[in-house]
């Protein structure tokens, strides 16, 4: 964040505001709205008409800015959450072919001769077990 250095005045008016009364509110906010329409009345209709189309401009290009920023957030977002259950798929798909594949190694297993099976039958839970 940039540092910003606070003009003394402006800090004074501040602390001012922070501690003024609700009637020392409500005059400063009347003085406020008086000056604003003061300020108004002085300007010619021209003067108003082109500020009123500067404002709509400076808005419709701001909106349009945030809106592709908002919908590349968006799109990311979506990329994201998409790879990320993508990957939780591949992940569950992966166990449960190892859970299918167990058992039928140890059917598998079984139907060999009794002696040599259990030996295959026991390397193989040594392995699954030091995995």
């Amino acid at each position: 964040m940039e540092n910003k250095f606070i003009r003394r005045d402006a800090l004074q008016k501040r602390k001012a505001r922070e501690n003024e009364t609700p009637n020392q509110r409500e005059t400063r906010l009347a003085k406020q709205r008086g000056s604003r329409q003061q300020k108004r009345a002085r300007k010619d209709a021209e003067e108003r008409e082109a500020c009123v189309t500067r404002d709509k401009e400076h808005k419709r290009v701001k909106l349009a800015a945030e809106i592709n920023e908002q919908r590349e957030k968006c799109l990311s977002y979506y990329r994201e959450r998409r790879n990320y259950l993508k990957n939780i798929q591949n992940i569950t798909d992966q166990d449960l072919n190892s859970q299918r594949q167990q058992p039928q190694q140890k059917s598998q297993d079984s139907g060999t001769d009794g002696a040599d099976g259990a030996e295959i039958h026991v390397a193989a839970d040594a392995l699954s077990e030091s995995d």
